[in-house]
């Protein structure tokens, strides 16, 4: 056991620790009680003696991280964390050198361009507590990206609380959106001239139900729901109500969303599958609305072949191609022009693999492999019938999957890490992308290399 585990702040979902975490709960070391909810609060977790593992778990105290492909990019992240009677105080700004299409985007003298990456002040006792602030949320029990939350888009600030207790939790998550200057209805083909300024609200509700130490079951209901001048009521703050009976009850629009997730653990294996319904159609659709889903299956191996000191991920994603998306626009599943849920967006299927050995106590090598197809379906994609009301003889595409032409794209990139007790972890990944009929234009092709490396200094 180490001096980190007397505090109470959360690991970045971005970085090493969260990879190693998920080896260690496969090779059967329990640490939380919940783990399709992150980031994991290092106080949460219960280690028993995991050799070098455990040893490499420490919070940096700056973090960079350079990028490198068509374009060049250096973040660097330093972090400030304090803690005290169950309170944790944590910031972390971003300063980025170079320009993406992630934020932050606004730079400053022609130099760099600066936001907090994570920014928070929570309470936690055993069985309560309550968080606001900044932080990468996720929900899900994948270790990449989850459907439903993946932490991955813009940075969001949250009310955050929970109440648990060793096989129930609930967990309440309310951010405010960016507002958006749009018409009420968009659907192809509208006249409509009329806009308004709409406020934006995203709500997040989970009941996890853990039995057993090795299984894990969630449900949870996220909701995209305002409007100009949009008031929140006491409703959209009760944690244990739907918010589909609000809409239901009384004429509210929202965009609603149910996902249901499981994880096993045994014998340093781990299996786990999300459904997420974005909607779902219970009889046949007059306008034939298809059914709205995304769908992600992995499994994880320790030592697979009994090769010692090795671990296997693999995963399989599928969204459909109106996922995410609305006839509302203010409703659509996104943030600051980012997804929400899965970074890819709906009209994609992807599977992915990654196998890491532990080759000393302090030296990781790595190799992963990526293949995706991806229609032209986003998140902003425009509905493709008139709503509210809809119009007979008006009918949804045939295709509920890859719509025009599909972006087919290959990923192979091998990679190590180092770590020098807690002061120093490196990480570097080069590699080679494939990307046939790109930016979905047939017999276009782009081959690219890339490089990403990090390096994260010093726990204080």
């Amino acid at each position: 056991m180490i001096l980190l585990f007397i505090l109470s702040v959360y690991l970045p979902i971005d970085s090493w620790q969260n990879e190693l975490i998920e080896e260690m709960q496969v090779r059967g070391v329990h640490f939380t009680l919940f783990p399709s909810v992150r980031p994991y609060d290092i106080a949460e977790f219960d280690l028993a003696d995991c050799s070098f593992l455990s040893d490499r778990l420490w919070l940096p105290s700056l973090s960079g991280k350079v990028y490198y492909d068509t374009i060049t990019v250096l973040r660097l992240k330093p972090s400030v964390y304090y803690d005290w009677s169950g309170f944790s105080i944590c910031v972390q700004p971003v300063v980025k050198f170079g320009e993406d299409s992630l934020p932050p985007d606004k730079v400053f003298a022609d130099l760099f361009s600066a936001d907090y990456e994570r920014a928070y002040i929570k309470y936690r006792s055993e069985h309560f507590g309550v968080f606001i602030g900044r932080e990468r949320f996720v929900i899900g029990p994948s270790p990449r990206y989850n459907l439903l939350l993946s932490g991955y888009s813009a940075p969001m600030d949250w009310l955050h609380f929970s109440l648990q207790s060793r096989k129930l939790k609930f967990s309440y998550y309310l951010s405010r959106l960016d507002n958006m200057y749009t018409k009420r209805l968009e659907y192809v083909g509208d006249t409509i001239t009329q806009y308004i300024n709409a406020r934006r609200y995203l709500s997040i509700k989970r009941l996890d139900f853990t039995p057993c130490h090795w299984l894990n079951f969630g449900l949870s209901e996220s909701a995209v729901f305002g409007g100009e001048n949009y008031v929140l009521e006491l409703y959209h703050f009760n944690p244990v109500v739907f918010v589909q009976a609000y809409q239901y009850n009384w004429n509210k629009d929202v965009n609603f969303f149910l996902s249901f997730d499981a994880r096993v653990f045994f014998n340093n294996l781990s299996f786990y599958a999300a459904l997420l319904l974005d909607d779902f159609q219970l009889e046949q659709d007059p306008n034939d609305e298809p059914n709205h889903w995304g769908v992600n299956i992995g499994a994880e191996v320790a030592d697979i072949f009994s090769t010692g000191n090795t671990f296997w991920i693999i995963e399989y994603t599928a969204v459909s191609r109106y996922t995410y998306c609305h006839f509302i626009p203010y409703q659509r599943y996104h943030y600051l022009g980012t997804s929400i849920g899965s970074p890819f967006g709906p009209d994609y299927d992807e599977i992915f693999t990654k196998f890491i050995y532990h080759m000393s106590a302090s030296f990781d090598i790595f190799a992963q492999i990526q293949y995706q197809r991806k229609g032209e379906g986003q998140v902003l994609t425009i509905w493709p019938i008139p709503e509210n009301p809809r119009e007979p003889g008006t009918f949804f595409p045939a295709e509920n999957f890859y719509r025009g032409t599909i972006e087919k794209s290959a990923n192979l990139s091998i990679g190590s890490r180092y770590f020098w007790k807690d002061r120093l972890a490196l990480e570097l990944l080069v590699g080679l992308l494939r990307v046939d009929d790109f930016r979905h234009v047939l017999g276009a092709q782009e081959n690219s290399a890339f490089i990403r490396f990090q390096a994260d200094l010093i726990n204080l």
